[in-house]
């Protein structure tokens, strides 16, 4: 097949990551094209079998007027290259992508289908509206969570899949450390600050423990302000290569957000022993049983945060053994063959 990937851009982020992982396993069996808006250089690792394309618009802010203007501009831009590449099936990422994808492709025979990484939960009204009116314009759509497949029912082919793990980890014989990492963007939906406020909580109990921060966003200088009145040792390490380095050393990882999807540390920690301490959001639901697989605050309060994080120092390692059972699932194998699949019979 021939599929055109379109994506916003191939910054670092969960759905970056996801379109860069899925078009590079599918590249080794079909001819996959992915295209982004702007031409920076990608921050994940693109095969050489995908032909990397740019519109070359980038995601500068030139106001009201300016910004209406590029948008037609990428639409029209859009239409051309799905018009002219005759492919089989496009596949687009993020929610404003999807509906610039979806208004390009109006009247075309092309079949699109939208990933959609949001949780719909915390949609607000202008882009529930936006939508229920274009995401029915789909050939397909894939959701993330039991919940995001409820709320799409109104779009006439939906499945849950799953983020894929693109590597198995290797040398995992290495002793542990008593290491907490943060892993995502510092942003306020991410729920940094919440995790640090836990902290300062149990500041007596984690005497010896190392925490890293892995990530950076808009709230970083904020966060280590933060930081410096919590007697610990915490280490703000912004964007990082050598995830899997911190993983391997890693007895905690804590997942804070205020709304979340299915995060990708959700899924990584899984392969590395890794326990995972999480906020209630759709996405802990979906992968994590409390208490058997992983651990979950009764609600996004520091207070209860810290409950659980004191819970998982006692490292009971049925935890992290039982949440391997769910490996498979997140195969990049598994995950390729499950869009193989919905392509081919929603095209029918």
């Amino acid at each position: 097949m021939r599929i055109l990937f379109v994506i916003s851009t191939l910054r670092a982020g969960g759905a970056e990551r996801v379109a860069s992982v899925l078009a590079n396993a599918l590249s080794n069996a079909h001819e996959i094209s992915l295209l982004r808006f702007d031409d920076a250089k990608p921050f994940y690792e693109i095969n050489q079998n995908v032909k990397l394309m740019s519109l070359e618009y980038g995601v500068s802010d030139f106001g009201l007027i300016g910004n209406l203007k590029k948008r037609f501009s990428k639409i029209l831009a859009l239409r051309n290259v799905i018009n002219g590449g005759k492919f089989d099936a496009v596949i687009s990422f993020m929610d404003s992508t999807n509906l610039l994808v979806l208004a390009a492709s109006t009247w075309l025979k092309t079949p699109i289908f939208i990933s959609e990484h949001s949780y719909c939960k915390f949609l607000s009204l202008k882009w529930r509206i936006l939508k229920r009116i274009f995401y029915p314009l789909a050939t397909g759509l894939s959701v993330l969570t039991k919940e995001d497949l409820e709320y799409y029912k109104f779009v006439k082919n939906t499945k849950i899949i799953y983020n894929p793990m693109n590597f198995v980890p290797s040398n995992l014989s290495q002793p542990k450390e008593n290491l907490i990492i943060f892993v995502g963007r510092l942003i306020e939906p991410k729920g940094c600050d919440i995790f640090l406020s836990s902290l300062k909580l149990l500041q007596n109990e984690l005497k010896g423990w190392k925490i890293a921060i892995l990530g950076d966003g808009d709230e970083r200088v904020n966060l280590q302000k933060t930081a410096q009145n919590i007697n610990l040792d915490i280490e703000f390490c912004g964007m990082v290569q050598n995830i899997d380095e911190f993983y391997k050393k890693a007895k905690i990882l804590a997942l804070s957000s205020r709304f979340e999807g299915l995060g990708n540390a959700f899924i990584e920690a899984i392969f590395y022993d890794v326990l995972r301490v999480a906020t209630p959001t759709s996405g802990a639901k979906e992968l994590i049983k409390d208490g058997f697989d992983g651990l979950i605050s009764s609600d996004f309060e520091p207070e209860s945060f810290a409950k659980k994080l004191k819970e998982a120092l006692n490292l009971d390692a049925n935890l992290t053994q039982n949440a391997r059972v769910r490996q498979s699932e997140f195969d990049i194998k598994t995950i390729q063959n499950q869009w193989v699949d919905f392509i081919q019979k929603a095209k029918k």
